[in-house]
């Protein structure tokens, strides 16, 4: 398995390389990745845990701590989302915080969404029994549930961006024969043969329509049984 752009900042890197070359010393910073908000030093166990398992990169004892990471962001993130905060029990933390009181109950998950609050705050005065885990789990489930319309189009995105990937070109294909994709198009095409068409479409020069016409050439190689 490759780790592609969406899973790792090294998919990022090895994505570059291939499809846009290096004319100068390559550095990678953040602002390279599109999918940076979910691929986060917090969440790398979550985002990564599973692949170290299915590759035996885990001793027994790191999948220990690995479970019960996970299961403690996922009770951590439902108590959030179905505990109502009473404005009795949380408004003296939200003043402190700089925010405005609450004049009824509303869900944690959706009051930690203002900037200024913390989760572990909220938590602490809206329930008699506080979560008992470290503070990387209180700081990662808080950014999940602050950024949760940010990262739903992040998840969105790579949907979408799957689906061009699961579209495979031709190992064969001879780019400069495809005469409705534009010159320039072509010429880098057959210079980087990507090998799907989310490949393709991040090579420089190469626009929505020459994309668009690919598909089309590939389809008609297909229907041909080229």
């Amino acid at each position: 398995m490759l780790l592609k752009r969406q899973d790792a900042y090294i998919g990022v890197l090895i994505d570059d390389l291939v499809t846009r070359g290096v004319d100068e010393p390559y550095r990678l910073f953040t602002s390279r990745a599109e999918f940076r908000l979910s691929l986060r030093q917090d969440n790398a166990l979550r985002r990564l845990g599973e692949l170290g398992v299915k590759w035996g990169t885990l001793t027994e004892s790191e999948q220990k701590v690995l479970d019960r990471r996970v299961s403690e962001m996922d009770k951590l993130e439902l108590l959030a989302k179905q505990t109502s905060a009473q404005p009795a029990k949380v408004n003296a933390t939200l003043l402190e915080a700089g925010e405005s009181e609450l004049s009824e109950a509303q869900r944690i998950s959706e009051l930690v969404r203002r900037p200024r609050l913390e989760l572990k705050a909220l938590v602490t005065a809206a329930v008699d029994e506080v979560p008992d885990v470290d503070d990387d789990v209180w700081t990662s489930t808080e950014i999940e549930l602050k950024y949760v319309g940010y990262l739903e189009r992040e998840k969105n995105a790579v949907a979408q961006l799957r689906e061009m990937e699961a579209f495979e070109l031709p190992a064969d294909i001879n780019y400069l024969e495809l005469n409705s994709i534009s010159t320039e198009a072509r010429q880098k095409l057959e210079a980087i043969r990507p090998t799907s068409l989310a490949q393709a479409g991040r090579i420089p020069g190469i626009s929505p329509s020459d994309l668009q016409n690919l598909v089309m050439e590939v389809l008609k190689l297909r229907k041909k049984g080229l």
